[in-house]
């Protein structure tokens, strides 16, 4: 089968720990910036220097760690989704702790909630940071960029844990289910499918209206049959334990 694209390769930005910011946004693909969040935190809160095996990392990529608190917003944030983050704020920290707000999603802000972010973004108690993930940095409002240090993704072709299953599902190329399964050996936890799944959603659904314009039969027709499995799979997501299952399935069911 014939390869449609490539998939980017995330290079991670190098970043001085000794001197964190108040407020990060990363512009970027969701999936990308959810994994080059993990990498981040675990480079500042692994006792092992960022081993990614230990205890601490664990937690980091499932989303369980107690010094970092993850906002996703159910289309857009809502004033009460914001309440936890100044519920937490509101204990001061132990001296050379560090507390993390991540803001996935952050262009679905509503400007209400935006402003009411501006004070504890720009002045937070010490010890407490923000990341503010967002596709778009168009779609933050100015107040909001002004207080942080942002930082776009860029494209290469260095490796990431990901890209090779990502690619088996934005390029027609053969593989086994054997081979599929190697693929697996590297699999992300439920977090990271969940964001990859949305990744890939937004892939083909780009493609499809590249198809519309250029009034590409056979792609519209390959695009709308990736869209629709991939919609299903955001209906179904995997629970802890299960991500092997959930990809597996997810294989088969367009390629199988």
């Amino acid at each position: 089968m014939d390869k449609i694209k490539s998939s980017p390769r995330i290079t991670q930005p190098t970043y001085d720990h000794t001197s964190l910011a108040p407020a990060y946004a990363w512009i970027g693909p969701h999936a990308a910036l959810v994994a080059q969040t993990h990498t981040f935190l675990q480079s500042i809160l692994c006792p092992h220097n960022g081993c990614g095996t230990c205890i601490t990392c664990t937690q980091i990529t499932t989303h369980q760690h107690h010094a970092i608190t993850w906002l996703y917003p159910e289309k857009k944030y809502t004033l009460e989704q914001l309440d936890i983050i100044f519920s937490t704020i509101a204990f001061a920290l132990d001296d050379d702790s560090h507390h993390f707000f991540i803001i996935q999603k952050a262009d679905a802000l509503t400007p209400t909630c935006a402003n009411r972010l501006l004070k504890p973004i720009e002045e937070p108690p010490t010890g407490y940071h923000f990341i503010l993930l967002a596709e778009s940095k168009n779609a933050l409002l100015p107040t909001i960029r002004s207080r942080c240090i942002i930082r776009t993704t860029q494209a290469s072709y260095e490796a990431s844990p990901f890209t090779e299953l990502y690619d088996c599902f934005i390029a027609k190329k053969f593989i086994s289910p054997a081979g599929f399964d190697q693929l697996l050996r590297n699999m992300p936890g439920e977090w990271e499918s969940a964001a990859l799944v949305e990744s890939l959603l937004q892939y083909w659904l780009l493609q499809y209206k590249k198809a519309l314009t250029k009034e590409n039969a056979e792609l519209e027709d390959q695009a709308e049959t990736m869209i629709g499995h991939l919609k299903q799979a955001m209906q179904q997501l995997p629970m802890p334990g299960s991500g092997k299952l959930f990809w597996r399935n997810l294989f088969l069911q367009i390629y199988g």
